[in-house]
């Protein structure tokens, strides 16, 4: 009997350990938002200090970002990141935004290309990240959707190395992913590149189904905003957000009484 109630025991502690656990669906590799070989990153970091503030460990899951949806509406995951309204999955699970995005189209500074709108980029090639013509507004979809010049791609670091060689005319993508692969490669520490800002800032939100830990979340997320975590989260990777007033307090709208400029 003794020996039965010891593998309950075990059994129990085991089960509640595990249930301590939270998976997180992550699109692989957005540094300095995402770096899977180390398990860091911006976006990770945060997400890990907000799930280890509710009281569970943090269990990633790095898969191509256009697959995030996929997992969440099959319930494989807890939770699954860099949501937005326009993805496939129901509004209802979505947390309050937690991270901005501010998306681009980049071009190389020798090529002189004027772009002054969104309508400008149809006559061009373009490569972008997976799910933009989801998430970049109905006239990017619009123009994108079947256009014969057009590429979406998982791994950014292939976006910037297709234009800094010349393979294609534009790359549309978030400008601190882009600066981070650039400054990483000294072939391209000479060439100056554009950014044109045609697109509105993007917010992300979190996918979590379960009704309890999205009040969590959320909750942990304000606190994490008040506290002044989240701003020093920003300084340690240097994240430039030139040109967008009030970058911080559009995230924080919804978690916290706070405002940001930088």
């Amino acid at each position: 009997m003794r020996a039965l109630l010891l593998a309950l025991n075990l059994l129990l502690m085991c089960f509640d350990a595990h249930s301590r656990e939270l998976e997180v669906a992550i699109g692989w590799d957005k540094p300095p938002y995402v770096v899977a070989a180390n398990d860091s990153g911006f976006e990770v970091e945060l997400i890990r200090a907000i799930v280890n503030d509710m009281g569970y460990e943090f269990k990633p899951l790095y898969l191509p970002f256009g697959r995030t949806a996929k997992v969440l509406n099959q319930g494989a995951v807890d939770i699954g990141l860099t949501m937005t309204d326009s993805h496939d999955v129901s509004q209802d699970i979505l947390s309050s935004p937690y991270i901005v995005y501010q998306n681009v189209a980049i071009t190389r500074a020798d090529r002189k290309l004027n772009l002054d709108s969104v309508d400008a980029l149809k006559t061009r090639s373009v490569v972008a990240f997976q799910t933009a013509t989801s998430v970049l507004g109905e006239e990017f979809h619009h123009i994108f959707a079947a256009h014969p010049t057009y590429l979406e791609m998982a791994k950014q670091e292939r976006q910037v190395d297709m234009l800094m060689l010349g393979s294609v005319d534009v790359a549309v993508m978030d400008r601190n992913i882009f600066s981070h692969f650039k400054n990483q490669d000294d072939r391209y520490k000479n060439d100056d590149v554009v950014f044109h800002e045609l697109f509105p800032v993007s917010t992300y939100r979190a996918g979590i189904p379960d009704k309890s830990l999205r009040e969590s979340f959320n909750h942990s997320l304000s606190l994490f905003i008040k506290s002044g975590r989240y701003q020093a989260l920003l300084e340690k990777y240097g994240l430039e957000w030139s040109g967008l007033n009030g970058l911080f307090a559009y995230v924080s709208n919804e978690t916290a009484d706070i405002s940001y400029s930088k």
